[in-house]
């Protein structure tokens, strides 16, 4: 009987309707309010996929097979405003035009097409192709009909022996076209609607090379002759927005992949975060930029102003899941805001539609790109409420509040938000309402401060008021080690006598460089958690204080050690104590002016930052020119014994950096080796 009962349980429960809940098959990622990357709720949902046979394989809307040839390498894919779908079907040489459901419509371009690798759609609905096994760029009407071609350039500024391999293209809202050619590195190539080359734009840069540079140093003309000049990278793939602007991906390098244009080619965006293998780029109806990483499979959303958004996807590693591609080529947005990837080995698209999550986001980044900022205030608090480390909402509640003229508050979300300019501007304001209001009572503070101290000097100097303290303060710093500290004072101000008398005539200890050394860590941890956050670029929730002590530390002891080993082959007078104790005395100006400095850091905005940088910079040089006389004279150098002993320095800390790291190496190894030694015989025991 029990059997049965368990049975007929089951049963019930077999015929009961199952509710599947949706999951994605990765995780979604976005910039958090510190700068880092931080997990998120998903932005988009995977929908199903399409293969030029059928419709969208998604459960609200199963489609129909055609009888039709399915996707063979398929290598760009396009949206238009009906959202009607251009496909580069590469392998199968045509164009393949699919309904917004997936449906396949017709076939463009069969038998003139050889390998499209590019395909556009104008406003005026005429398709241009890149042709890359051709070497020509096509242009068609919506019934297939071939209105125009576009060959090489016959111009000289093309160049004769420069091949036309277009491999994408795009056509701005004159008719001229803009193509990425394999290899061109000038640029993107401009053709007119007539076939005229018009030029090249939005050339990459070269950038910094640190071989290339080393190579310079030490070559000599003829090997420089010899080497390959180098070229900046040509641009993989590229788009264009409602207003006209053009976008491009470079693959292979990580600064300035994606870059937005203006009409002379400047890069409108800054260095956005992004891989070194983007194949493909679009922009939405909103202005956000889309990216889909060719390696992993990962795709990025980011805003107008090139701030990521979101980042989601990755690699099938063969179990076909929804969602995850193999090697994705293309990728588009409709507009609904569905995004589509192209996927060039499964010869498949796939599908994603936005979340509530992300519908919440976009809404208040549409309102944010218009300036609107009060009324994407409503839309941020909500996106915040999935996840309240989103950065983009803080910035934008930042903005809200300082249209509202909310600054203290404004001042807060920037902060979170790690917007330099915004707090600025906002402390500006209220920097400007501060002076407003006291303006009398600084005057009046100053005026009488002023008039405090004349007064202090003339009772001074005519009623001997004040002279007790006089004489015990000098009585203070005539004490041994008193004097001994007040010494760096000397030393600022006359270093080749105050070096000379650190030495010979004992004006300093190795008890009091120990205490400077100590007073130098302090002012170091105050100027981290005190400087201006316009200045600092330090988070000071993650400064971890044993690091920092390591961090200043560590180089000292290297550089005095070094210097003294150095010096001691070199014939150098000067003693290791000396070397500790000039060393001291040497960072004194950051140990006196790092606090004030840091203070008044404060008071500052970005408007002012010359005057922080003049401040600081000259600390510094202050102290290395200190640093470079203690050098001289402790050991009895000449200026040229001088540099060449501070080279060999440097040299020898870097030894001794790569000697700790070979160590540190093999004590791990030699820790493991003993640990399983032990655990052999505790075993055998």
């Amino acid at each position: 009987m029990k059997r049965i009962i368990v049975l007929l349980s089951v049963f019930i429960v077999l015929m009961l309707p199952a509710n599947v809940l949706a999951k994605s098959p990765y995780v979604t990622w976005t910039i958090g309010s510190d700068g880092n990357w931080t997990i998120t709720q998903d932005g988009y949902l995977p929908t199903g996929t399409m293969n030029g046979l059928s419709a969208l394989g998604d459960v609200e809307n199963q489609g129909q097979m055609r009888n039709d040839l399915p996707l063979s390498q398929p290598d760009d894919l396009y949206i238009d405003k009906m959202d009607q779908m251009y496909i580069a079907d590469t392998g199968n040489a045509r164009i393949a035009v699919l309904s917004p459901d997936g449906v396949f419509l017709k076939s463009i371009g069969e038998g003139t097409l050889s390998q499209p690798t590019g395909v556009f759609v104008h406003e005026n609905e005429h398709i241009f192709v890149a042709d890359y096994g051709n070497q020509m760029i096509y242009e068609f009407d919506q019934q297939g009909k071939k209105i125009n071609e576009y060959g090489k350039p016959s111009s000289v500024l093309f160049g004769e022996k420069t091949d036309f391999t277009p491999k994408k293209v795009i056509v701005d809202k004159r008719g001229n076209i803009y193509a990425v050619l394999e290899g061109a590195t000038e640029g993107l190539a401009q053709i007119s609607s007539k076939g005229e080359f018009l030029g090249y734009f939005g050339a990459n840069q070269t950038g910094f090379d640190m071989t290339r540079a080393v190579q310079k140093i030490f070559y000599s003309q003829e090997q420089l002759k010899k080497l390959q000049s180098k070229l900046p990278p040509s641009a993989t793939n590229l788009a264009i927005d409602d207003e006209g602007l053009i976008y491009t991906s470079t693959n292979g390098v990580k600064e300035n992949g994606l870059k937005k244009l203006n009409i002379s080619g400047s890069n409108l965006i800054p260095s956005t975060w992004t891989t070194r293998n983007i194949s493909d780029i679009t922009v939405d109806f909103m202005g956000n930029i889309f990216a889909v990483d060719s390696a992993d499979g990962s795709v990025y959303e980011y805003d107008s102003n090139g701030n990521m958004v979101f980042s989601f996807s990755g690699t099938d590693l063969g179990n076909q899941r929804l969602g995850l591609t193999k090697a994705p080529s293309s990728i588009a947005v409709n507009t609904k805001g569905r995004i589509f990837i192209l996927d060039k080995q499964r010869g498949v698209i796939q599908g994603f539609k936005p979340t509530e999550y992300a519908n919440l986001v976009h809404m208040a980044m549409s309102f944010y790109a218009e300036g609107k900022y009060e009324e994407s205030e409503t839309y941020w608090k909500e996106v915040l409420k999935y996840n309240s480390m989103f950065g983009l909402a803080h910035l934008g509640l930042g903005m809200a509040a300082f249209k509202k003229g909310e600054y203290e508050e404004a001042l807060n979300k920037f902060v979170i938000s790690n917007d330099v300019e915004g707090y600025s501007n906002a402390y500006w304001e209220i920097r400007r309402q501060w002076m407003i209001d006291n303006i009398s009572s600084i005057l009046l503070i100053s005026a009488g401060g002023i008039l405090f101290v004349y007064l202090l000097r003339y009772l001074y100097r005519k009623k001997g008021f004040g002279q007790d303290a006089v004489r015990i303060y000098q009585s203070f710093k005539n004490r041994k080690y008193a004097s001994q500290f007040f010494h760096n004072f000397r030393i600022m101000r006359h270093p080749i006598d105050g070096y000379y008398e650190l030495v010979h005539l004992k004006k300093g200890s190795v008890l009091v460089a120990s205490i400077l050394y100590i007073l130098l860590f302090i002012v170091y941890i105050f100027d981290l958690h005190y400087t201006n956050f316009l200045f600092s670029g330090v988070d000071t929730r993650k400064v971890n204080i044993m690091n920092e002590f390591y961090k200043i530390f560590v180089p000292i002891t290297a550089w005095i050690t070094a210097n003294y080993l150095v010096s001691t082959i070199n014939d150098g007078k000067g003693k290791f104590k000396h070397v500790y104790m000039g060393t001291a005395y040497a960072l004194s100006p950051y140990i006196l002016l790092g606090i004030p400095i840091a203070v008044m850091s404060n008071g500052l905005t970005l408007m002012e930052t010359v005057i922080y940088d003049i401040a600081k910079n000259g600390t510094a040089l202050w102290s290395v020119i200190l640093m470079f006389l203690m050098v001289k004279e402790v050991h009895h150098f000449e200026l040229g014994q001088t540099v060449k002993n501070i080279m060999l320095t440097f040299s020898g800390m870097l030894v001794m950096g790569f000697l700790a790291f070979i160590m540190f190496g093999l004590s791990n190894q030699v820790i493991d080796f003993v640990y399983a030694i032990f655990q052999e015989v505790r075993a055998r025991v």
